[in-house]
């Protein structure tokens, strides 16, 4: 899209730039002499030369003014196709880009809110429905003792089939308690990290603060990619309200570190740092309470790491790792 832009610009410049200089040639041809006219020629030459430079270094500056908003706003909707709907609001100071950032915005935060509202009404009604499952085995089983063996016969069928039921029931309420949806695949923390990272810059720039991201070795893991951008997201957002200075993010291994040079968390909040507001009106307090939800969904860890400054470490098994694990599950099973 930039080099489009570049290329565009430069086209409108030399054809401007042929217009202009197309009769200035012809009067010159015509009114001096021939002595003179090739010293013009080239003074003419060199001032289109560095007209077209000119707008070269001004394309190029367009192009990027223009292509950053529309890249950063293409991560944001990808994102959201991965069901992470935390994207940061940006402010690129183009009305029409900023208009279809604000859309996307309303969007996924009106999607998030109706997967919210499904999981806790699957999860209540899951409930509900293995209570009265259970409450139906357990008079299954006696009636599977009973001295007719075609009762006892039908009663053993049924209880199979409410055994199968009840498993199906539990699949479907880790779903709902977890919000994973299933799309795991080997992630890249340092991409994943860099692509989040570039949305917040701006806004950590008003408040003249930085990120620095640092990367070593690091191992590809198997998680949800939205559900680690959701939780990343939510890190960041919290140093950018509560913390301070500059903010770090470590990609070492199979792990995210985030750290600022805010005053850190004091020992009385540690203990419920990561529970939910008892007040379910509280508009704050939710944040890390989600994140840890969400990578213990996804086979993550998420914990304080640090006090002074806040210190969050965010952590998977590497693939390898991961594969290894299955398979022994898979075995044991």
């Amino acid at each position: 899209m930039r080099r489009r832009l570049v290329l565009s610009t430069l086209a409108v410049a030399l054809a401007v730039t042929v217009v202009l200089l197309a009769p200035v040639f012809v009067v010159i041809n015509a009114a001096t002499d021939v002595s003179n006219q090739n010293g013009l020629y080239v003074r003419i030459a060199f001032i289109a030369v560095f007209a077209l430079v000119a707008a070269a270094m001004l394309a190029t500056v367009q192009a990027r003014q223009l292509a950053r908003p529309l890249e950063r706003l293409a991560r944001s909707a990808g994102r959201v196709g991965d069901g992470d709907f935390t994207a940061p609001p940006m402010a690129s100071g183009i009305g029409e880009i900023d208009a279809i950032a604000r859309s996307l915005r309303l969007s996924a935060n009106r999607v998030n809110r109706v997967l919210e509202a499904e999981r806790s009404f699957t999860a209540d009604a899951t409930h509900q429905l293995r209570t009265g499952l259970t409450g139906i085995a357990i008079r299954l089983e006696l009636l599977e003792r009973h001295s007719d063996a075609e009762v006892a016969t039908e009663a053993a069928s049924v209880l199979e089939q409410t055994h199968e039921l009840n498993t199906t029931l539990d699949e479907l309420l880790v779903v709902a308690r977890t919000g994973s949806t299933g799309e795991r695949a080997h992630v890249d923390l340092v991409d994943l990290v860099n692509d989040h990272i570039d949305d917040w810059r701006p806004r950590f720039e008003q408040k003249r603060r930085q990120i620095v991201v640092t990367t070593s070795h690091t191992e590809k893991v198997h998680a949800t990619p939205g559900l680690i951008g959701q939780i990343v997201n939510v890190l960041v957002d919290n140093s950018l309200k509560h913390g301070r200075g500059t903010l770090a993010v470590l990609v070492s291994g199979s792990s995210i570190t985030v750290e600022d040079d805010g005053r850190g968390i004091p020992d009385t909040a540690v203990a419920g740092l990561f529970e939910r507001p008892a007040d379910h009106r509280a508009a704050h307090g939710r944040g890390l309470a989600l994140a840890r939800r969400l990578a213990q969904s996804d086979g993550g860890t998420l914990e304080l790491t640090g006090q002074q400054p806040a210190q969050f470490t965010l952590k998977y098994l590497p693939v390898d790792d991961h594969s290894a694990a299955t398979a022994c599950e898979a075995h044991a099973g």
